[in-house]
């Protein structure tokens, strides 16, 4: 027996037992029956529990009998005289499952999925289940807390006192109005897992008078969702999984353990593998798609450009397999390019793109072009011109297997054989049938997700793997990539005329517009005219103005610590909304300097965790299961996939149980607090608006807002005046089906072309060159090319053979997104595995540095920064790589004895405050860091 099997066996015996209002729970059967579901749950359910999970009794005196599925009264406790389940949505990720909570006296004694929603399809993963630890947890705060102690710093006692929520409010609400008369912005740091209140606190911080300003974590898959927005008109997108058959994954766990709707994309992958689909996924570490795919393909961090721009060259240069008949008339291929600017040639008068017709042999706008040359050299107007598909296939034809090879790792012949079985497999030239509409067959899909990301030049890599779903024209195709909510052409209910949306095209060169990722409502949102009609002039402390095509603000954290980088002006306010900002981005002491720099923090939470020792003032929000909140799944939202089989689906949150303490949801404290300061009428100006709240039903403005009031007017917006809050709580989820020309929307006639060649990116650059210049700032335009290249991130070379080794990090469906691990179930999950909480090592690796297995390591930059952790030895990594699943635990915060010290937060070697380590289109931040590791006992 070794080290780390003894280590695991004490644990197992060790079990946590928690003290509840009910009695105590222990977490034994837990652990035997829903995740023993997951981890036999093959070819895709990875992590999903059974719709009536093995659950313990509330009390150990008294047994639990069995139970159906159904919502028929029941009495199997003993003398109870209320016994009820109740609908409402999971949030122990931002998945928002659908989920019943049985109540019995008052108590939740158990959670699991509704069966009549296909978020989740009845069944839920283990830290959805394990909701009900979250709830019963003696550690979460429930009453507002002001520091006492000036001195600040993690493991500095605030010395807290209790305070009333009136007081906590009116010292919130001047505190605003001092940043709101100084016409100083406030920070807000916020968490995906929240994100509802998160988008409330915006609202309400604008209702005050106030200009709120995000920085959001690291975790967002930003350079994704931009470049998902201009191939599918979405920032959501995803493979057909129903129906695909060949699935290349890059750098994600979708439909497995991970993204956007995976709880109901899992159903979907799973049956589609029975059904014989080859998954082959790319990553640096076997995570859970890796572990369940045909084909793991081990690859250099940062290097998956390459890979895609490899099988793109053997493609269309090699194996001549593509789709020339999508290519011609449903992208901007055939846009003649001036090989000297890059830049398509355009019609004097309209500006509109040209093609060669060659019916008439001669350039005409794209519109008027009968008969587009897809490849060809011509000439216009004296100037060699050649179509953007030549010039395409002249710049991959740079990335042969061999050179591919060396820059990845990946054996020429593997990027050889990959590519000749996902252009066999994509079927070009076939169709099928689908409700009457003739639909192309196209069974592959090319995925990615924030693994992309999270690197230098990540835009260019998510690009580069996208586009190998435009080459085999398998966007908007049967079995090929799909975009979350692409159109809705029939309302929600029978005659609803509100909520129509389908994208409309940039019309110089008629390529789709993306809609806008929303809850209430999708919205035109076009990175064509935001390049075209943007000043380039910043006006804020992340300089948005400056990367046009990004979603995401993360050169604030920069600006705010030091900013005479950008000559910006600190902010001195901030309010962290359920977020840990110390964890949030890279180097914790960074965070740390970071928090340091604001004169007043407030925050909301459910925990005091390490960033809490920073904050002046804190105000709870209740557990997911004791509030109302609006629309965490609405009919266009991005975690609701937009499959056929999926249907369009409206969901409530509501209270399972009353709150610990009365404590009010987040959106009541905002309302509450937008009363005090006489700010009604705005905040419901902002809720009716955001929420898209029909005349009929809109939030008044002599009302103090409420969550409920919200939420029953958004619902019966959408549905309805029988659709209301009732409505749900008896019903559950509301769902219409998805029309197949929702879905396949190119086949069923809707206008638009999908960007092979994106000449806008050449005239962002020039505008931000220009803008730059007058500041006098350090800036990157190189990433600004109008095709997808590799381009090496910060730590490609070696130039320290002590510091080899690249730390990566990954996650699984039990710690997705989740409040960390300060959940007793979800903790003991993790402490009976072999690797969630200790450091991998490739074995050849290891054991020629000396490592063994059950080793303590530790694990360090060329700065200094440190980790320290357990070692295990496994084939499962890349021979470059250091993995440790989350990247960001080992909690530091004396309020969270569950989590503290479990796991490892190694985004602390990711240097921080340099500019050139950030991803200047998406404004990501390169995680590429070269690291030593050595046994220390």
């Amino acid at each position: 027996m070794n080290k780390n099997s003894e280590s695991r066996e004490k644990r197992t015996d060790d079990r946590i037992v928690i003290k509840t209002p009910y009695g105590t729970i222990t977490r034994r059967k837990f652990v035997a029956g829903a995740a023993a579901t997951a981890g036999a749950a093959a070819v895709g359910l990875a992590g999903c529990a059974s719709g009536d999970p093995a659950a313990e009794a509330p009390s150990e005196s008294e047994p639990a009998p069995e139970k159906d599925a159904t919502l028929e009264h029941q009495a199997p406790y003993a003398g109870a005289s209320e016994d009820v389940w109740r609908p409402s949505q999971c949030n122990m990720c931002f998945n928002h499952c659908s989920i019943l909570g049985h109540v019995v006296d008052g108590k939740l004694v158990e959670i699991k999925g509704d069966d009549r929603s296909p978020a989740g399809w009845g069944h839920l993963c283990g830290k959805g289940t394990a909701g009900i630890m979250q709830l019963y947890d003696p550690n979460r705060i429930s009453v507002p807390l002001r520091r006492t102690n000036p001195e600040k710093g993690i493991g500095i006692d605030p010395q807290w006192e209790e305070i009333s929520w009136d007081e906590a409010y009116q010292e919130i609400i001047d505190k605003l109005a001092e940043q709101r008369d100084k016409n100083k912005p406030v920070i807000v740091f916020a968490l995906i897992t929240s994100i509802i209140s998160w988008i409330d606190s915006m609202n309400w911080l604008g209702a005050m008078g106030n200009i709120p300003q995000t920085l959001k974590a690291d975790i967002c898959g930003a350079n994704t969702h931009s470049i998902a927005g201009l191939l599918t008109g979405c920032g959501n997108s995803l493979p057909d999984y129903a129906h695909v058959k060949y699935l290349m994954q890059f750098g994600t766990q979708a439909g497995v353990a991970t993204r956007h709707g995976t709880s109901i994309t899992a159903k979907l992958l799973a049956e589609s593998r029975v059904n014989g689909c080859k998954l082959v996924n790319f990553d640096p570490h076997m995570s859970a798609s890796a572990e369940k795919a045909d084909e793991w393909v081990p690859i250099r961090p940062g290097t998956d450009a390459a890979a895609a721009l490899g099988i793109a060259h053997q493609l269309v240069n090699e194996l001549g397999i593509y789709d020339e008949e999508f290519l011609t008339n449903r992208t901007n291929a055939p846009s003649l390019v001036n090989p000297e600017t890059k830049r398509i040639v355009r019609a004097p008068e309209t500006n509109k793109a040209l093609y060669w017709d060659t019916s008439a042999n001669e350039a005409k706008p794209y519109d008027e072009c009968e008969s587009p040359a897809l490849e060809g050299d011509f000439e216009v107007d004296g100037t060699a011109v050649r179509t953007a598909f030549s010039v395409f296939k002249d710049q991959v034809s740079a990335y042969t297997p061999e050179r591919v090879e060396e820059i990845t790792t990946v054996p020429a012949d593997t990027i050889k054989r990959l590519a000749k079985e996902f252009g066999e497999a994509a079927c070009i030239g076939q169709t099928e049938t689908v409700d009457g509409i003739e639909v192309p067959y196209r069974p592959v899909a090319a995925d990615n997700f924030s693994g992309i990301a999270r690197h230098k030049h990540g835009f260019l890599s998510n690009w580069a793997i996208l586009q190998l779903n435009t080459l085999v024209g398998a966007t908007f195709a049967r079995g090929g990539y799909l975009g979350y909510y692409t159109a809705n052409k029939y309302g929600f209910y029978e005659g609803d005329t509100d909520h129509l949306w389908q994208f409309d095209t940039w019309e110089e060169d008629g390529l789709i517009n993306e809609l806008q990722m929303a809850h209430g409502y999708p919205q035109c949102n076009s990175t064509y005219a935001k390049v075209r009609e943007s000043d380039y002039v910043p006006k804020d402390l992340c300089l948005e103005a400056l990367y046009p095509i990004s979603i995401d603000q993360h050169f604030g954290y920069i600006s705010q610590v030091d900013p005479t980088v950008y000559n910006t002006e600190q902010c001195e306010m901030a309010f962290c909304m359920a977020s840990n900002v110390i964890k949030d981005w890279c180097n914790n002491d960074y965070q740390a300097r970071l928090m340091e720099t604001f004169k007043w923090i407030f925050g909301m939470d459910i925990y005091l965790n390490e960033s809490s020792y920073y904050y002046d003032l804190i105000i709870p929000e209740p557990c997911y299961l004791e509030r109302y909140d609006p629309l965490p799944l609405s009919f266009n939202n991005h975690r609701v996939p937009g499959s056929l089989e999926v249907p369009f689906m409206v969901t409530s949150r509501q209270p399972i149980v009353e709150a610990r303490d009365n404590c009010p949801s987040a959106l009541d404290s905002f309302g509450a607090m937008a009363e005090m300061a006489g700010r009604t009428k705005e905040f419901a100006a902002a809720m009716n608006e955001y929420y898209h709240i029909a005349d009929e039903y809109k939030l008044p403005d002599d009302e103090q807002v409420t969550a409920r009031a919200v939420c029953d007017a958004a619902f019966k917006s959408l549905s309805g005046e029988a659709g209301g809050l009732d409505w749900f709580a008896e019903n559950g989820p509301k769902l219409r089906e998805r029309k197949a020309d929702e879905v396949y929307v190119f086949a069923a006639g809707q206008e638009g072309r999908v960007p092979l060649y994106l000449d806008m990116m050449l005239e962002a650059k020039e505008k931000i060159e220009a803008s730059v210049e007058k500041l006098g700032i350090y800036w990157e335009t190189d990433d600004y090319v109008p095709l997808p290249e590799w381009m090496p991130c910060c730590d490609y070379e070696i130039e320290d053979p002590d510091y080899d080794l690249l730390p990566v990090y990954w996650t699984n469906a039990i710690n997705t997104d989740t409040w960390q691990v300060e959940n007793a179930w979800i903790n003991e999950i993790n402490e009976a595995d072999d690797i969630s909480y200790f450091l991998e090592i490739n074995t050849a690796v290891g054991k020629a540095k000396g490592i063994e297995t059950g080793d303590k390591v530790r694990l360090s930059n060329r700065d200094g920064d440190t980790v320290e952790g357990i070692a295990v030895l496994t084939e499962a990594c890349h021979p470059e790589v250091v993995a440790s699943m989350g990247g960001h635990l080992g909690s530091r915060s004396d309020f969270q004895p569950i989590s503290k010290s479990k796991g490892y937060a190694i985004n602390h070697l990711i240097p921080a405050g340099d500019p050139k380590r950030m991803e200047y289109v998406g404004s990501g931040v390169d995680q590429c860091v070269r690291c030593k590791i050595e046994k220390i006992s």
